[in-house]
């Protein structure tokens, strides 16, 4: 029997909402506009034809309802109850305001919040989005990032445009826009908005809202048994989540239910199940052919027995389903310290004899557990299926990584573990849960709308979890055509077809990164030459242009930041996805050590992520040293940020190429020729001048002398200016940074070269600025080069005779080419 969670502190006002009557008023209201709506259908089709043509439908009616900036209400209109509603486009009732009464401005909820938790739980919401707000009003440019409004990073409460301003409540109808099994298909929430009553384009004060979701106290049901999780019965639960209500004739049967404490509770089971049903039986062929092979099957894989209390390594061509059978694929986290649960030489026969499920590492009993709930009997663990002290069944393994996951049923994704030993399927909380008074209610702190991923397309949902820092773990997030996903609060679902949350949140859109990530790779759009021929993948950010490889080199940003154990694994950790690539892309393919020869410029263009941040080359070769492999750390990619970020309102659509590829050599250790190398050069014509003089970049950003305008914003990372000579007597300047300084800061500088990859005219009034990215290079011994930094800047010249400053240069600067080489 559950024992019955204590309600939270709440303030009189809290206390006293009449949440039930307020939504029982809404629903009825929504199920009149519905019959009203079927009348209007009927009279329309059998009207004269002098009536009135009705309005076509806005196609808005199965999303949420987007307020404006200032959450102005035009279209409320008074219900016949009193409260004021709100009507999306298609008529029905979306909004509808609290009666009871409540706080009347934010300094109110503000001094309620220290014994309240509803009023706590507001004020965290108000201060999230408060977040969001500041970052959209300077992406927008409301403000110059050298003098942003004074109070812009202060706390909402000590802001007294807030605190002074009105608040209200009210109760939304969101849609869900997809079907994902279950029988409520809209969520129900609870809005607290700020108005404010005056504000300018300048000061970034606008109206702010967050957003609480009613939540069904419901039974979890009986749990799985841990111990006896290959007996059929566990597969045996009805799938039925909600059937004590018909969707629109009971009250509770129009909301949420809450997110089980217990990951293997049969209502949380249950949901796991109804997505992988809804998918196979409902999506069909759109999440079950693209890239999968029929028949295809991993080298080995774990056999569970129905009411065995061991799981049998076995070789995938004596399985007893034979080729029909399908397979479960983990991705999880191995853990730092501690010997691994693994398969040798040595246990391999051992393995295959049968391994006790309660002697397995507590994620591999989980997923032993939650994969014989699910009725499927094979599942694929690389430390046990991988013969981990065979270099050879390892690299012949690893290079079929992409067939691994893409075949898999699905790929079941441990995200919430950084380590075997942990498990991921533990009791869980809802970290924002407000418990309410009413026997059936609680209410649940959401994300503001911009992070929420039921919104924004692209928008990770594991995007702090501890999978999501491990580098290995990205190539299984991007590979499946399926995937459950576990995270610290409660689980999720991607397919080709639909991402959903056990919380409630569904939505029709693709979780296939794979296709997302082939689709901006060789396209015809590039930064060399924007046509505005971009992919359309539903995203509405307007401010994402998609040109060609920036997708493939946004996600290297990301898998630089992760952790790995043997830097030598760092592009063995992409093999798969790099083959998986390969097949989805037309064009040229070629691949140079984590980067497209068709991208290779852009793909040449890293450098540090943040200043002060240094970037030491890798303890054991890994890549060349142009190639971001080379080196520890997280780098970015800034020719595709460069003209929204620093030049968009003055500089050209494209950037214009100065180096031209002429050949390429990569020595490949073993069997995956996109994993280990040993060696690898290559070779460019361009410019590439020598380095006279080095001194640290000067604090005041360069100025225009011979021009008029501002010039483009410089790079935030760069730490120092470099003097080159064109022609016999004309010193010039521009300005970069070493990778890792500590090793390389003592390179006397006649060593240096400057190797100018790609410029950018930056338009001015009666003329243009020079911006160019480059390399800065290390001439070696032998007579090649060796990359030590990077180049971003405009060219400088330097002017006073006194206090010599770095100005920019509204003049083009002339080249020499020549062949640079590793």
């Amino acid at each position: 029997m559950e024992t019955p969670l204590a309600t939270s502190a709440l303030c009189h006002f809290c206390a006293g909402l009449d949440l039930r009557e307020t939504i029982g008023r809404l629903l009825t209201q929504r199920k009149a506009a519905l019959r009203n709506e079927d009348v209007e259908d009927v009279s329309t089709n059998g009207r004269n034809d002098g009536d009135h043509e009705r309005p076509p439908e806005s196609g808005g009616g199965n999303s949420p309802r987007e307020l404006d900036d200032q959450g102005d209400l035009d279209d409320v209109e008074e219900a016949e109850e009193g409260a004021a509603v709100n009507r999306d486009d298609d008529d029905r009732p979306s909004v509808v305001s609290l009666e009871s009464p409540w706080h009347a401005t934010v300094a109110d909820v503000d001094a309620s919040s220290t014994a309240c938790t509803l009023c706590a739980a507001i004020m965290e919401g108000w201060a999230e989005h408060r977040k969001a707000v500041v970052r959209v009003c300077r992406e927008r440019g409301d403000f110059a990032d050298e003098s942003p409004p004074a109070d812009l990073h202060h706390p909402v409460n000590q802001i007294q445009a807030y605190r002074d301003a009105q608040v209200g409540l009210e109760l939304a109808v969101q849609d869900r826009s997809a079907e994902d099994g279950r029988s409520n298909r809209a969520s129900i929430l609870l809005r607290a908005n700020v108005r404010l009553a005056f504000a300018s384009s300048f000061d970034a004060h606008e109206a702010l809202t967050t957003e609480l979701r009613l939540v069904r106290k419901t039974p979890d049901g009986p749990a799985v048994d841990r111990l006896a999780a290959c007996s059929p019965a566990a597969a045996d639960a009805p799938t039925n989540l909600q059937s004590d209500a018909e969707l629109g004739e009971d009250l509770i049967g129009n909301i949420d239910q809450s997110v089980s404490v217990d990951p293997l509770s049969q209502k949380s089971v249950n949901i796991a199940r109804n997505w992988l049903e809804t998918c196979v039986r409902v999506h069909g062929l759109a999440c079950n052919s693209a890239g999968k092979h029929p028949g295809w099957m991993p080298t080995r894989l774990l056999e569970i027995v129905p009411e065995d209390a061991k799981i049998y390594l076995r070789e995938s061509e004596f399985l007893s389903a034979g080729k029909d059978a399908v397979y479960v694929a983990l991705s999880h986290c191995w853990g730092q310290g501690g010997t691994p649960f693994t398969s040798t030489h040595a246990t391999l026969s051992l393995r295959m004899e049968g391994i006790q499920i309660t002697e397995l590492p507590k994620t591999f009993r989980d997923s032993v557990v939650l994969v014989a709930s699910l009725g499927l009997q094979y599942i694929w663990i690389d430390s046990l299926c991988i013969i981990q002290d065979d270099a050879d069944d390892w690299a012949r393994e690893a290079a079929q990584m992409a067939e691994v996951y893409r075949n898999a049923h699905f790929v079941l994704i441990a995200a919430n573990s950084d380590a075997d030993a942990q498990g991921f399927l533990n009791p869980r909380q809802s970290p924002g849960l407000v418990r309410m008074p009413d026997a059936d209610l609680d209410l649940e702190l959401l994300p503001p709308m911009e992070e929420r991923w039921a919104h924004a397309p692209r928008l990770d949902n594991l995007a702090a979890e501890p999978v999501s820092a491990r580098a290995w773990c990205l190539q299984e997030r991007y590979l499946p055509m399926r995937a459950l996903e576990y995270g610290t609060h409660q689980a999720f679902w991607e397919c080709e077809s639909l991402r959903a949350g056990e919380a409630g949140d569904a939505a029709a859109r693709d979780g296939n990164y794979l296709k997302h990530l082939s689709q901006t790779a060789n396209i015809k759009n590039s930064v060399f030459s924007r046509s505005g021929g971009g992919v359309d993948d539903g995203d509405d950010e307007a401010s994402l242009e998609k040109v060609s490889w920036i997708d493939w080199y946004k996600m290297i940003e990301g898998y630089t930041a992760r952790s790995i154990t043997k830097s030598t694994d760092r592009l063995p950790a992409l093999s798969g996805l790099v083959q998986a690539v390969i097949r989805e892309t037309p064009g040229d393919t070629e691949y140079l050590a984590g980067i497209w020869k068709a991208g290779l410029l852009e793909g040449l263009l890293w450098c540090k992520a943040r200043p002060g941040d240094e970037l030491p080359p890798t303890s054991e070769y890994v890549a060349p040293s142009w190639s971001w492999a080379a080196a520890v750390g997280e780098v970015q990619f800034p020719i595709y940020s460069y003209s929204g970020k620093r030049a968009g309102w003055k500089a050209c659509p494209n950037f214009e190429p100065l180096a031209e590829y002429v050949s390429s050599a990569m020595a490949i250790k073993d069997s995956d020729r996109y994993g280990r190398l040993s060696g690898g050069s290559l070779t460019l014509r361009a410019p590439l001048l020598p380095v006279t003089k080095v001194r640290p970049k000067q604090d005041k950003a360069p100025q225009l002398t011979d021009l008029w305008g501002v010039p483009p914003h410089r790079s935030e990372v760069v730490d120092s200016v470099y003097q080159f000579r064109v022609g016999k007597w004309k010193k010039l300047w521009i300005e970069g940074g070493l990778d890792n300084p500590a090793a390389h800061g003592t390179v006397e500088s006649d060593q240096l070269f400057i190797l100018m990859l790609t410029r950018i005219p930056a338009v001015m009034d009666h003329g243009f600025v020079e911006h160019r990215f480059g390399l800065l290079l290390r001439h070696l011994d032998d007579g090649l080069f060796a990359r030590v930094g990077f180049i971003d800047g405009s060219v400088l010249k330097e002017t006073g005779i006194i206090m010599k400053e770095l100005e920019v240069v509204g003049t083009l600067v002339p080249t020499r080419t020549v062949t640079c080489r590793r």
